[in-house]
């Protein structure tokens, strides 16, 4: 399978949540039914935050202005790196990556540790805990592996969602990106074609990155600690059980007695045993 990619262009998205309702449908992922356990934030994001049963957002960014609202929406959902920090980190395997280069976590491996989500620089992964599980958006890959389009993007009524080869996404975002500058974006760049080896989400980010909420050189930090500390874990194993046979080793000869107490003399006496 080639390598592919979704592109998401903010200039061009609306924000209608489509893609919103398309991932949640084709994944069914329920949401709460019930108005009371939403909070009211002034905001037109909704909801707030990724959740166990959310793995696609549009992240609204508003900017009071003297006249009206600067709205800098940004695609939030997983990047599926290709340096992953979730897959690295995690310790049993749980994680890894398609041929295309989709990243997903396999839930009967699953062990709900939490490391991948500790480790994630977009604080993508989420945590159920009742199902003691983490979850994350996977590429819509059931889709994807049948030559179909993820489901947020084949509901995108703009175009600003677009899916294929990620060479030819990477090349239809250089070109967006140079006519959004002669339109006056001076700050139009792109997001996904180096960072952590190359993010499988490529994003136009007309405004700029920060306007839009995204990390200018992301780092894999807690991973690096992990990493750390496995070889140390299995050096910890490794000597456990050196010490154990070192202590058989030293005690196969010993013979410990009977021992016996003498309430008369109040002493207590050893017996050697042959």
């Amino acid at each position: 399978m080639a390598e592919t990619a979704i592109m998401y262009d903010s200039s061009k998205c609306t924000a209608c949540k489509g893609c919103q309702v398309a991932c949640k449908q084709w994944n069914q992922l329920p949401s709460p039914l019930s108005s009371e356990l939403f909070e009211y934030t002034e905001s037109f994001q909704a909801p707030r935050d990724l959740g166990s049963n959310t793995w696609l957002i549009i992240n609204f960014s508003e900017e009071d202005k003297e006249i009206g609202i600067d709205w800098n929406f940004m695609r939030n959902s997983c990047f599926h790196c290709t340096d992953a920090a979730c897959e690295m980190a995690c310790p049993v395997g749980a994680i890894s990556h398609k041929d295309n280069g989709a990243v997903v976590i396999d839930q009967d491996k699953c062990i709900g540790c939490r490391y991948c989500v500790a480790s994630c620089p977009f604080d993508v992964p989420r945590w159920d805990e009742a199902k003691n599980k983490t979850f994350k958006c996977w590429q819509c890959f059931d889709r994807t592996s049948a030559g179909r389009a993820p489901a947020c993007v084949s509901t995108c009524p703009t175009d600003a969602l677009q899916f294929g080869d990620r060479a030819e996404m990477l090349g239809l975002a250089r070109e967006r990106v140079s006519e959004l500058k002669a339109a006056g974006f001076d700050k139009a760049e792109i997001y996904g074609e180096d960072e952590l080896g190359g993010l499988h989400t490529i994003v136009v980010a007309h405004r700029g990155l920060e306007a839009h909420g995204l990390i200018r050189d992301p780092k894999i930090g807690l991973t690096d600690f992990w990493q750390f500390l496995k070889p140390l874990g299995a050096i910890g194993a490794g000597a456990t059980v050196l010490g154990l046979g070192f202590s058989y080793f030293m005690a196969r000869d010993y013979d410990r007695g009977e021992y016996s107490y003498d309430e008369a003399t109040d002493t207590v006496s050893v017996k050697e045993v042959e």
